[in-house]
């Protein structure tokens, strides 16, 4: 397979695949108003994935030894990276629509907590649709105490939500250092943020961005504890775990990831440690949060809508239209359709090699994406994973490592191209849901 996978079939398999994603846009008419984007994007794609693919040779080989030091020193790699995400997400978060519902209600709800705190937000929960039917607080409060402080504008939630995707790309290179080495983790923290779903996710005052930090910190606190067996790590853990319940209830898709980390590496001793403070803060946040939602009159709605939620695919013709639409394309596209030939890289090595630290990834992605796409497989609800996949995609250069630092290159460039698209993106068409 790393003989087929040269680094210029590589190069122009994502170029391919990125020009197909923009026909499809164009012909189904899913593009609506951003129709008029598409063939300067088209022209960028083509022109941008012919010259990465053929750069001269004197060029290449200036890139490669600028990229092979930068990797090398990974504290100016971060630095980089963050410099570039901070500028670049700042104007995004300026200049990106209002995500209808999720957003909209979300930095209505923080406005209530920066006016009237969090007793003002509870008083009226009933009446904030997004939240009484589905979701527990922590996001909206957490927005709201920085508008208080800093000012009531959706800028302001938007830059805190920045703030969350940045600490967890940090914490992918952490995770991938950890479970592999360093320069997996550097790698790995720059792909996170070609999936044009985390830069647009990360720049909305939604409650994703929150979930996919603590959802990583909890499995990275667990490694710590693992390695140096500190029970302020394991403190640590139960009370990450507990916030990303209040967060969002799909943090409980940690629980068994938790537990398999600690199979491979812990004691028995541990085992049970682990399952007692994980219990113990899921009995902390979860009563206390249901006490209220039941004393607030929204604790039946909630309950009502995830049971709804739970068997949407197997009970039901739409949600087996959405698990179809997002497997196909919401999924692919959140990800980067270029960047499918190195998961697919990726995938294959760590299922071939199922060394340990792949297990404990393959065992992340599973956790998440096995019961979502038997419940509600809505591809924002992915991206607690999304940093294994970064972690994933870094591995695939094992196979192909002369070709990482212009996959590196046209991920980027692709990413922008998406994300340009994506700005103020209102798709007008579905492919597969009526």
């Amino acid at each position: 397979m790393s003989q087929a996978a040269t680094p210029r079939r590589l190069l122009l398999v994502m170029m391919a695949l990125q020009l197909v994603w923009l026909a499809i846009i164009w012909l189904t008419g899913a593009g609506g108003t951003a129709v008029y984007k598409l063939p300067p994007l088209v022209l960028y794609t083509l022109a941008t994935g012919l010259l990465v693919a053929f750069m001269p040779t004197r060029l290449s080989g200036w890139w490669q030894r600028s990229v092979d030091q930068l990797i090398q020193h990974e504290k100016a790699a971060l630095l980089l990276l963050g410099g570039v995400l901070v500028a670049a997400g700042t104007v995004y978060a300026s200049q990106q629509r209002l995500w209808p519902f999720d957003e909209e209600a979300s930095y209505e709800a923080a406005v209530t907590v920066a006016r009237h705190g969090i007793p003002g937000l509870l008083a009226n929960y009933r009446n904030w649709g997004w939240l009484a039917t589905q979701h527990p607080p922590l996001a909206p409060i957490i927005y709201g105490q920085f508008l208080r402080f800093f000012g009531e504008t959706l800028l302001v939630a938007r830059l805190v939500s920045l703030l969350f995707s940045l600490a967890t790309g940090l914490l992918t290179y952490l995770m991938g250092t950890a479970l592999y080495d360093k320069k997996t983790g550097v790698v790995a923290a720059w792909f996170l943020f070609t999936f044009p779903l985390v830069t647009r996710l990360g720049t909305t005052a939604m409650v994703e961005p929150m979930l996919a930090f603590f959802f990583t910190l909890t499995l990275y606190l667990t490694l710590l504890w693992l390695r140096r067996g500190s029970w302020p790590y394991l403190l640590g853990v139960g009370l990450a775990c507990g916030l990303g319940l209040i967060t969002k209830y799909t943090m409980v898709f940690v629980g068994p990831i938790v537990l398999g980390f600690i199979l491979w590496k812990g004691t028995r001793r541990q085992i049970g440690q682990s399952v007692a403070v994980l219990a113990l803060a899921a009995v902390l946040f979860g009563v206390v949060w249901v006490l209220t939602a039941s004393r607030i009159n929204v604790l039946q709605k909630q309950w009502q809508t995830l049971g709804h939620y739970a068997g949407l695919v197997l009970t039901n013709s739409y949600g087996r239209a959405l698990l179809f639409e997002t497997i196909t394309n919401r999924l692919p596209s959140a990800l980067g359709v270029y960047n499918t030939p190195l998961i697919m890289l990726g995938s294959w090595l760590l299922l071939w090699r199922r060394r340990q630290a792949d297990w404990l990834i393959l065992l992340w992605l599973t956790a998440v994406w096995l019961p979502l796409f038997l419940t509600l497989p809505d591809h924002r609800y992915f991206m607690s994973s999304f940093p294994a996949v970064a972690i994933l995609v870094a591995a695939s250069f094992q196979v192909v490592p002369e070709a990482l630092d212009r996959a590196l290159l046209l991920a980027l460039l692709y990413s922008a191209g998406a994300l340009y698209l994506f700005v103020d993106w209102s798709r007008a068409a579905q492919l597969f849901i009526n």
